[in-house]
């Protein structure tokens, strides 16, 4: 529920608390006066006790809520304004009880029309003083003082409350912006930026300590047509499909990225060519396997190219293109083909005998038959934890 819409209820409970420990503190102070007037009496409880209730219903009927608290607002600095000659003009009170609702106020985010509610807050004041006619009494007595201590400890209990909600909605934020930042929303892989941040990182360790890494380049066959032919909601569907399935063919320590368009990048850790074949055969299958609920007669492949890191890659943009060349073959090949840079495989049948096995044991991983296109990303990461 939007802000606006709950305002009046996180309105409520601070309003209720507030104006009857300040009730309290002014029925203390007149209660020390001569002969107060039952009339001070009914005000001061109707005021401290029944206002908030029924500042709650007002607003709680009202189709704009926001607006409905800010009257409810004008309204409580109103009867702030003539609590201040009930008691005598008593400076320790008065001040502590209109600054802890201003602060109150700004706490809960009602930020503007503050000469609104300071101009009700006068109109209180005078109105009172000229029906009260009180006798001026600057000092406060020792018993209003100690009536004033739960309001300062309530006060001083919401203030730490609301700084720390603050402070853990700043933090999701920043934490949901991060994970914005290296996550594509569409297909859930890595973000290209991210994504080349692995592997810079990747292609340094192997310079350093010799750490066999692959990398794979993937891209959808006849993708174009595809979104010519069937739309491109049908075509954002395929790249979420291929994204989904790409994900679930990856070991734990592998990255996918989307590198662009109808592009993937897969990074493969620990894995020399034969392990990176065999998990690019794997894709390749998972991507054959894609039906998209509305068009099933559809049917989508995948040309990946593989390159191994070497130590003569300076760049990321050198080892990219060393698996985009192998890429340019498969297309070549025929499409639907996984190819490696040093032209080990020509083909998508001859395949080394480790990725063999490997292409045996991709049943046991479900395929995406179908693809909503009510899927959600939340939810997607929750399924399947992001590599």
């Amino acid at each position: 529920m939007p802000v606006s819409k709950r305002i009046h209820r996180r309105t409520y409970p601070l309003r209720t608390s507030n104006m009857a420990l300040g009730g309290l503190v002014v029925s203390v102070s007149l209660a020390q006066q001569p002969s107060p007037s039952m009339a001070l009496w009914a005000f001061v409880i109707v005021s401290a006790l029944a206002w908030p209730h029924i500042a709650f219903f007002h607003a709680n009927r009202k189709r704009d809520h926001f607006q409905a608290e800010y009257v409810n607002r004008v309204i409580d600095a109103l009867i702030l304004g003539c609590w201040i000659p009930i008691m005598q003009w008593s400076i320790l009170p008065s001040l502590s009880i209109v600054a802890i609702c201003a602060a109150d106020r700004h706490y809960i985010g009602l930020k503007k029309r503050w000469l609104q509610s300071l101009l009700a807050l006068l109109i209180g004041m005078i109105g009172a003083h000229w029906w009260v006619q009180p006798t001026l009494n600057w000092a406060a007595s020792f018993w209003v003082q100690l009536s004033l201590l739960p309001l300062i400890l309530m006060h001083s209990v919401y203030a730490s409350w609301s700084s720390k909600r603050m402070i853990r909605t700043l933090a999701k934020q920043n934490l949901q912006l991060q994970v914005l930042g290296r996550i594509d929303p569409l297909t859930t892989v890595y973000s290209r930026d991210y994504w080349w941040q692995k592997a810079r990182t990747a292609l340094r360790n192997h310079r350093a300590a010799h750490e066999a890494t692959s990398l794979l380049i993937i891209d959808i066959d006849h993708f174009k047509q595809i979104n010519d032919f069937y739309g491109h909601i049908v075509g954002d569907s395929v790249l979420q499909a291929v994204g989904l399935n790409i994900r679930q063919c990856l070991r734990s320590h592998d990255a996918a990225g989307r590198y662009g368009g109808d592009e993937f990048t897969v990074l493969c850790k620990n894995a020399g060519v034969e392990v990176a074949y065999a998990v690019a055969l794997r894709i390749r299958d998972q991507v054959a396997r894609i039906r998209i609920r509305e068009h099933p007669e559809l049917r989508v492949s995948a040309s990946i190219g593989v390159a191994a890191a070497e130590a003569r890659f300076t760049s990321v943009k050198d080892w990219i293109e060393a698996a985009d060349g192998a890429l340019y073959k498969a297309k070549q090949a025929g499409r639907d083909q996984v190819i490696h840079s040093r032209d080990m495989h020509t083909s998508a049948s001859a395949t080394l005998p480790q990725a063999h096995a490997a292409v045996e044991q991709r049943t046991s991983t479900p395929a995406i038959p179908f693809i909503s296109k009510k899927d959600d990303v939340n939810d997607l990461f929750s399924q399947t934890e992001m590599r």
